[in-house]
């Protein structure tokens, strides 16, 4: 029987669907299995079938500036392995790294038909709706809630984490996804029960992002936001003020305002930040939450019990910025004293009791720690040569994603790019407090769906009259 698609689509479209459902994850030997681990050799297997049999066709997407940037990152993570204590965590590292690069090639560089991308976007719409509802529910039931980090809230049951493992990823998940969902609920449909009905998933997107209590999040969700007004003013203005659409955000900002510890935390998200951002600078939020240089009054709260209790949030906020900067510290460390090549690809955690012992300062209690800091990460383990080339494998990103919004005369590709650019700008934000770039799962994730979004829009853009209906 002959199949009537290409092996490489129905790869592709059950990895958009799995991976971010599945989140179960065992070892076969020192071998890591999970969905990501083996979707991606199938697709790669499925391609490579399918290319040989001439099922698919490649498109003419400028593969070479990016393909240069992998390929100066490869070389130096090569080179780095010279300094590497520890082969195996090194060895894992480059083969994640390459799992990447390739997944990326094939989605990017495969010419799927407009039917076929509409079945993707559904196929991986329908998977964040399951992954999102999980999340409600597993608040609203108390199903395995994280309690780690929790930082003084006094009414939050947990944190959810739905089926990304850690609220952090489940954050950065979530975000990168929100943007799309709140354009296509804004700007795209033009029928108001589909608005409604799209506002409504982008609100349970938006709840459990609250839910993930994770403040960077928060803030970077805000940033995601200011992008897509930035980048598509007066059309998402002018449909954002219908009376519809108006009420729909009261609603939803009245709902988030009185969820449990919203204020509270959203205070401390602040506060984090100016204590890490501009901690010496008088006359912040800072300032207000402890009252004017200590003096009576003034204070962001009045009041004994509020003094008392401000005062309590303060100091465990405290507690949480210099524990994360003592870990930036960390990283920062191991790279001055390795600045040409670091400690080796994926040798940090082999290294960090080395230089906790050796400088006692930066201990917090604990043999191994993620340095929470992805670009940091990378520049312990190569230097700083490998951290440019790094960095400059998402500088290469943008320019792409840049090129493809002026390009774009399709309003679908341009709220597409606009999308992507504002979601991958959350996820790269994120990842100065957290090393996201590294958990396979979610990265697995930012470079499928990067690639598909890129190939759909170039296609589109570049000849538009080719495409089906």
């Amino acid at each position: 029987m002959r199949v009537r698609q290409p092996l490489t689509y129905y790869a592709v479209l059950w990895a958009l669907f799995l991976i971010p459902l599945v989140s179960y994850k065992t070892y076969i030997g020192p071998l890591p299995l999970s969905a990501e681990v083996v979707m991606i050799p199938l697709i790669t297997l499925a391609a490579l079938i399918d290319y040989r049999q001439r099922r698919i066709q490649l498109n003419d997407f400028p593969l070479k500036p990016i393909a240069l940037a992998f390929a100066a990152f490869f070389i130096i993570a090569i080179v780095s392995l010279v300094k590497a204590v520890s082969l195996a965590p090194a060895i894992m590292e480059l083969a994640r790294y390459l799992s990447y690069v390739v997944l990326f090639f094939i989605v990017v560089k495969v010419q799927f038909t407009r039917e076929q991308y509409v079945r993707f976007a559904q196929s991986f719409g329908l998977s964040a709706l399951f992954v999102g509802l999980y999340g409600v529910i597993q608040y609203i039931f108390g199903i395995s809630l994280n309690t780690a980090g929790l930082y003084a809230l006094k009414e939050a049951k947990g944190r959810v984490d739905s089926t990304l493992v850690n609220p952090n990823y489940y954050a950065s998940f979530l975000n990168l996804v929100i943007p799309a969902l709140l354009l296509f609920a804004v700007v795209y449909w033009r029928d108001k029960k589909a608005q409604l009905l799209m506002f409504a998933v982008y609100s349970i997107y938006v709840i459990n992002l609250v839910l993930t209590y994770t403040r960077a999040a928060w803030v970077a969700m805000l940033g995601g936001l200011a992008l897509v007004i930035l980048l598509m003013p007066k059309t998402f203005i002018k449909h954002a003020i219908r009376p519809h659409m108006l009420i729909s955000f009261v609603v939803l900002l009245t709902i988030v305002y009185f969820m449990p510890d919203v204020q509270s935390r959203t205070y401390s998200a602040v506060y984090a930040m100016e204590k890490i951002i501009s901690r010496h600078m008088p006359g912040g939020l800072a300032d207000h939450f402890a009252g004017d240089n200590g003096d009576e009054g003034g204070g962001f709260l009045d009041g004994d019990e509020a003094d008392e209790e401000t005062t309590e949030d303060e100091a465990t906020t405290n507690r949480a910025v210099v524990s994360r900067v003592t870990l930036w510290k960390t990283g920062w460390a191991m790279m001055k004293e390795n600045p040409v090549i670091g400690v080796g690809i994926g040798n940090y955690l082999v290294r960090y009791k080395e230089y906790v012992t050796k400088y006692p300062e930066l201990y917090i209690g604990h043999d191994q720690y993620s340095v929470h800091n992805s670009y940091l990460k990378v520049g312990a383990e190569t230097g700083f040569l490998g951290l440019i080339a790094f960095v400059a494998i998402y500088v290469v990103y943008y320019v792409y994603l840049l090129r493809l919004y002026f390009a774009s005369s399709d309003r679908l590709g341009k709220l597409i790019i606009v999308a992507l650019i504002a979601g991958s700008a959350t996820f790269m934000v994120q990842n100065l407090s957290n090393n996201l770039i590294f958990i396979p799962q979610l990265n697995t994730i930012f470079w499928l769906v990067s690639g598909l979004a890129m190939a759909f829009v170039h296609q589109t853009s570049a000849r538009p009259s080719t495409t089906q209906a």
